[in-house]
């Protein structure tokens, strides 16, 4: 592996910089060091502007849905919030978010030219990678609890609605939805490790594993990490609304696929407990698979001599 000269201008908030400058830190100190700024690295720059801007829209949306039609209903669960926080976050942004963060774990430091300074401190490359992950996945969730919690401001605050029934509802959403990001984050992340098109790949796998097959009625949708927050949501949160001509109507159930007309205990499909388990199962995986490779592999990094 060929290190970067040392007359080449530094970034001086890298974290694999700052982690070279560290000598004398402890084993501990420095990967939480290299915790810290990997975290301060994804909440700075373009990258953190952009997703922030894309987590808006459910709640813009939202307001223009309220703003436009007063007299929707606004007792939960809501057409409103069923579209935005169940459709349209975990559909749409869950998989994109993870993608730019989790396809960076170790391309942006081959990219900026740093992984040498990561890969010569006397800490495991398994270890590295493991923390840079733990930073990828609490910025992933972080921005999900965020702004999930803010959509849900905007459709029932000053609605009317009773907002003790709300904050139960808001809870869980935020805690599927950081499980679901957090599986996607890590398997994008060993993915990154494969290929360096995991952007291509990724849209590729988000389009036909969580657009498309995540929404037939077959058992392939067992490959899809939707389809676990999907069972969550609906074992733990109930879906059944008046419409305004009286009638009761499961819209996640229809939404979703789920014959709860013939199996109304989907017992054909998992548990909660089960789909907990398989996105704990993924992140877990992904993680030590990723960090595996990370300590067996041969970085190649660019330098001015190409």
């Amino acid at each position: 592996m060929k290190a970067l000269p040392r007359s080449e201008p530094m970034d001086t908030a890298s974290p694999a910089l700052v982690a070279r400058k560290r000598p004398g830190g402890s084993y501990l100190a420095s990967l939480g060091a290299l915790y810290t700024l990997t975290l301060r690295q994804h909440l700075h720059g373009k990258r953190w502007l952009v997703l922030g801007a894309l987590f808006l829209l459910p709640a813009v949306l939202a307001g223009v849905v309220r703003a436009t039609a007063p007299d929707a209903p606004v007792g939960p669960p809501g057409m409103v919030e069923f579209l935005f926080v169940f459709m349209f976050i975990p559909q749409a942004l869950l998989p994109l978010v993870a993608l730019l963060y989790g396809s960076g774990v170790v391309q942006d430091e081959q990219e900026e030219q740093t992984l040498t300074y990561l890969l010569i401190r006397p800490i495991p490359r398994w270890a590295i990678y493991v923390v840079k992950v733990l930073a990828t996945v609490t910025t992933t969730a972080l921005l999900t609890a965020v702004f999930t919690a803010l959509t849900y401001a905007v459709i029932y605050v000053g609605s009317g609605a009773d907002l003790e029934a709300v904050l139960p509802r808001c809870a869980k959403a935020v805690g599927i939805h950081a499980l679901v990001v957090v599986a996607y984050s890590c398997l994008f992340g060993v993915m990154s490790l494969f290929t360096k098109r995991t952007l291509v790949l990724g849209f590729v796998y988000a389009a036909f594993f969580e657009g498309l097959l995540a929404n037939l009625p077959f058992s392939v949708r067992l490959l899809a990490l939707i389809y676990y927050g999907r069972l969550i949501a609906y074992r733990s949160m109930g879906f059944v609304m008046t419409m305004p001509y009286g009638q009761k109507v499961d819209v996640a159930a229809e939404a979703w696929q789920l014959d709860v007309a013939t199996d109304p205990g989907l017992l054909g499909h998992p548990s909660l407990r089960a789909c907990v388990l398989v996105l704990a199962g993924v992140s877990v995986v992904c993680t030590a698979l990723g960090a595996y490779l990370v300590s067996r592999r041969e970085f190649h990094v660019k330098t001015p001599e190409g």
